[in-house]
């Protein structure tokens, strides 16, 4: 029974199937044929597959291996730690040594310690990757060309090494027209961008002309810009908003535009925050100042509210307890702050009491912050030469904290 009902099967199904794929023969040599192409395509991907792994490989080896050279490179040919080469190997990929080779020749060649190549590469390895006669070389001759020794290119570059990467015609010389533009003499330029190695990192042929406008709608002089641009061309050529913050604040101290005494107070404010001036007033409420004492006292000399809050204090209180001045008298002189105590202020001091204690000069006639303005030289001559024969010991308390 079951034997009949299978070959009804096979009769209802055959028919079927070959009405289903046309004329194609339903035959065992055809299915040979069929499988035998679904095996030939399944060797063909398999040796594609094959092949790709292979390429992969090698691609990997080929990595590692300008990996290693690349680390071994900075190791051996550029002075680097084996920690920084590694480190630095993910943003410069060495294949070969003739390249780089050109680039530590042509540093070399223009006069940089091998100090100053490591840091140079340590701080930007892509530079061994860069044109030595293309790239490199006519930027280190722009910098001689403009008044740079080849002593202070090495420096600059060396503190500043992606200066290397910025465009000659679209960076480097428009920085140093747009200074010249202010500064006027090459050689003032130069002094500038050696205080800021930095400046050529700034788009400052950008904001010139806006900055000068703006300076001489306040009233300030030409040479106090010129000063200010030299002194501290970060605080010239800031951001808008931090140039503007900083010009408010200083007006609103009071300091006249048309004095010398504005840009300095620009350069002071720029380094130093309103919560930070805001601590430095309480220090000297201690001493006794109103907030009238403390900016009269900024005005008269703005850095100090850059020195260190112990060395106010430090000094404040050796000028009170030790020489006897009043806190209030600090206000009108607040520029003796800024005096080393070791090297000046004490040793002076020391000696002005020996001469005090032997009778030699009279009390009447001193007056410290005159005493503490002097050049050394003319307080050697009037207080220690003068009086070296009744005592010698002078010059030795004098000289030993110089």
């Amino acid at each position: 029974m079951s034997s009949s009902l299978l070959h009804c099967r096979r009769v209802c199904i055959i028919p079927s199937f070959r009405r289903n794929i046309g004329d194609f023969a339903f035959n065992s040599s055809a299915v040979v044929v069929n499988l035998g192409f679904l095996v030939s395509r399944r060797s063909t991907l398999c040796s594609v597959s094959q092949s790709h792994q292979v390429k992969s490989d090698d691609f990997q080896k080929q990595a590692q291996c300008s990996e290693s050279f690349t680390v071994s490179y900075l190791v051996n040919s550029c002075g680097l730690s084996l920690e920084s080469a590694k480190s630095n190997s993910r943003f410069v990929k060495l294949v070969a040594s003739k390249k780089p080779d050109s680039v530590l020749a042509l540093f070399k060649n223009h006069g940089f310690t091998n100090d100053q190549i490591t840091n140079v590469i340590k701080s930007f390895p892509r530079i061994l990757s860069l044109s030595p006669e293309g790239v490199i070389s006519p930027k280190l001759m722009f910098f001689n060309s403009i008044g740079f020794s080849p002593s202070d290119t090495a420096k600059l570059i060396s503190s500043c090494p992606k200066t290397l990467s910025f465009s000659l015609e679209k960076r480097l010389i428009p920085c140093y027209v747009s200074l010249k533009s202010i500064l006027l003499e090459e050689e003032s330029v130069v002094k500038c961008l050696k205080r800021g190695y930095r400046c050529f990192s700034l788009k400052i042929d950008h904001c010139v002309s806006p900055r000068i406008s703006i300076c001489r709608e306040l009233g300030v002089p030409d040479k106090s810009i010129k000063w200010l641009v030299q002194a501290s061309p970060f605080t010239f050529f800031s951001s808008e908003r931090r140039f503007n913050e900083v010009l408010n604040r200083v007006c609103r101290y009071g300091y006249d535009p048309k004095k010398a005494g504005f840009v300095h107070a620009m350069v002071a404010f720029d380094s130093t925050s309103e919560s930070t001036m805001e601590r430095k007033f309480k220090l000297f409420q201690r001493f006794g100042w109103s907030k009238e004492d403390f900016v009269s006292a900024i005005m008269r000399f703005p850095n100090c509210a850059n020195v260190s809050d112990e060395k106010i204090m430090y000094t404040m209180e050796y000028l009170i307890n030790n020489i006897g001045l009043h806190a209030r008298d600090i206000v009108a002189r607040p520029v003796v702050l800024g005096l080393s105590m070791e090297k000046r202020i004490k040793p002076r001091n020391q000696v002005i009491s020996l001469l005090l204690s032997r009778g030699l000069v009279e009390k009447e006639d001193i007056n410290y912050f005159t005493i503490l303005k002097m050049k050394s030289s003319e307080f050697m001559d009037k207080f220690v030469l003068k009086h070296q024969n009744e005592m010698p010991q002078l010059i030795q308390t004098f000289t030993s904290n110089q």
